[in-house]
């Protein structure tokens, strides 16, 4: 019984030892990646909003609803936010609950690797999670802002803006 033990063990570990000596390597990557883009250049533009969502989080089941009715009725200009170089921001806004202020300057969290929109006015300081870094050549914008009860996030609502310059 030893001797069956014994060579099942060894049959492993020779089997493993393979594995490791084909997978185990692997080519270098070459080349370069390149500088990063300019965030600020990436946010830099009118964005008008295209779509908006509402995903509430306490419903058993997670759907999304498009509530993109408040802000677009096709007669009215849609919510629009321009970023500027200079990192001030203003909004444009017929239909709707204006959840931007009404401008002031803008942010990130972290100027490499930013997670969060910042927007600042003389009486708030507004955060939202961006949906993914823009860059200059990028046409859509994702803004999420989570909605919270005692810490415990309630909805999701998601703009969603096209570029317009």
């Amino acid at each position: 019984m030893r001797k069956i033990l014994f060579n099942s063990f060894n049959s492993l570990g020779l089997i493993m030892a393979m594995g490791l000596c084909l997978f185990g390597c692997k080519p270098e990557s070459e080349g370069e990646l390149g500088e990063p883009f300019d965030k600020v250049k990436g946010m830099t533009g009118i964005w008008e909003l295209n779509r908006f969502t509402q995903q509430d989080l306490n419903s058993p089941v997670k759907e999304t609803r498009d509530l993109s009715s408040f802000y677009i009725d096709g007669v009215a200009t849609p919510l629009q936010l321009t970023f500027n170089e200079d990192r001030t921001y203003a909004v444009a806004i017929e239909l709707g609950k204006n959840y931007f202020g009404e401008g002031g300057t803008w942010g990130f969290d972290d100027e490499v690797y930013p997670t969060y929109l910042e927007l600042y006015s003389a009486t708030d300081t507004l955060i939202y999670n961006l949906g993914g870094m823009v860059r200059e050549f990028d046409q859509s914008l994702y803004i999420e802002y989570r909605r919270d009860c005692g810490g415990t996030a309630t909805n999701i609502y998601t703009f969603e803006f096209n570029r317009l310059n």
